[in-house]
């Protein structure tokens, strides 16, 4: 008998191209949402994405909640939901990264729903269709949380993220437009597309069977590692910023879950790091151990992302990744990011406890996450 799969494959409407963003007020036109609530952050103002939106906009009068913090926070969800109820809004349009489109999520749950966003983190079951219209805005190419059913938030700025996840927090629409990516500086584009990369690895060795999401995995990240460069080296260049768009959101729509690269880069972010950084430091540490462990059971597997990411025979995944941080130059190890390691211990176990585990191929001892974690350290 084949292998269950899974019980959801669900994506938002999705509309993808340069210039799609002129669609958005059809797009809320069509979901009857006469005043929404915008929400981004000062960095996509500052480079002057979030004009564009407006302009999209034809000068219309909006409402916008601009502080986002780097990764989303129970508060500035709650600071955006006063605004929300403050000017009676009915629905929300996030326009930036994945910090603004989780706190989106976020936002339009608690708006439909009532309550307070603590009472919904880690309780994905009391999320409903009550939950206001969300429409997705990215403006990086890395989370593709405009497609994905879950969303991380924080305590705090300096505490691990809890999550937020079903069927009703995907949006209603992704309007994915190239053209918002292109003041992305060099940094933020080689880490949010390593992010995406991270996405496709995890979701294609992950347990569940879903041969569609493998195939979507495989070919994100035959992208990633023929576009991203060329985004990095110019974030000018049209055609890489719409291939690395398109593998961003193909590494979401993989649908299958993630494994201990993400426990780990959760259990990392206790320090304000950015997320995707913290992802691809992991990689090819857990790769490799995971091989070590799960032997022949996941070596086609591995031979099938080598041949994707286009390295000579017998080069192995992990140090096709290690080879193209490098090239991008993102740091090596946590140490070198400026990670500061304080309890081993605590780390290990927090990354055993992970939520993230249970869609990997194996989860890892506290023993293995501690030896992983050491490697990491550098």
């Amino acid at each position: 008998m084949a292998a269950a799969m899974n019980p959801l494959i669900q994506y938002p409407r999705v509309l993808f191209d340069f210039g799609a963003v002129r669609a958005l007020p059809g797009e809320l036109e069509n979901l009857n949402v006469k005043r929404p609530l915008f929400l981004t952050d000062r960095g996509v103002v500052n480079a002057g994405v979030f004009g564009k939106v407006r302009e999209a906009m034809g000068g219309a009068q909006i409402v916008a909640f601009e502080d986002v913090p780097e990764n989303p926070t129970v508060d500035g969800v709650e600071r955006a939901l006063s605004l929300y109820r403050e000017r009676g809004c009915d629905g929300v349009v996030s326009v930036g990264g994945g910090s603004v489109i989780d706190s989106s999520k976020a936002v339009a749950v608690v708006a439909g729903h009532g309550g307070r966003i603590g009472e919904f983190l880690g309780q994905g079951g009391k999320v409903g269709p009550k939950t206001a219209p969300h429409i997705a805005v990215p403006t990086t190419s890395g989370t593709g949380s405009e497609v994905s059913r879950g969303a991380g938030i924080h305590p705090s700025s300096t505490e691990r993220g809890s999550s937020i996840g079903g069927p009703y927090v995907v949006a209603r629409v992704a309007i994915c437009d190239p053209e918002l990516t292109l003041s992305l500086p060099r940094q933020l584009t080689a880490a949010t597309g390593m992010d995406a990369l991270s996405h496709a690895v995890e979701g294609y060795l992950a347990k569940a069977n879903n041969p569609v999401g493998d195939a979507i995995a495989l070919d994100s990240i035959r992208r990633v590692f023929t576009w991203l460069p060329r985004a990095v080296a110019n974030g000018g260049d049209r055609e890489a910023r719409w291939h690395m768009m398109m593998a961003s959101m193909e590494a979401m729509l993989v649908a299958k879950g993630l494994g201990a690269v993400h426990a780990l880069g959760n259990t990392f972010g206790d320090q304000g790091l950015h997320h995707g950084t913290l992802v691809t430091i992991a990689m090819p540490a857990v790769l490799r151990q995971m091989e070590q462990k799960l032997g022949e059971k996941i070596a086609e597997r591995m031979t099938q992302m080598a041949q994707a990411m286009m390295l000579e025979p017998g080069r192995h995944a992990a140090a096709g990744i290690a080879d193209l941080n490098e090239r991008l130059g993102l740091p090596s190890s946590m140490r070198a990011y400026g990670y500061k390691l304080v309890d081993i211990e605590e780390v290990a176990a927090a990354c055993h406890e992970s939520h993230f585990n249970q869609t990997a191929p194996y989860h890892p001892s506290v023993d293995d996450y501690k030896e992983l974690i050491r490697e990491l350290m550098g």
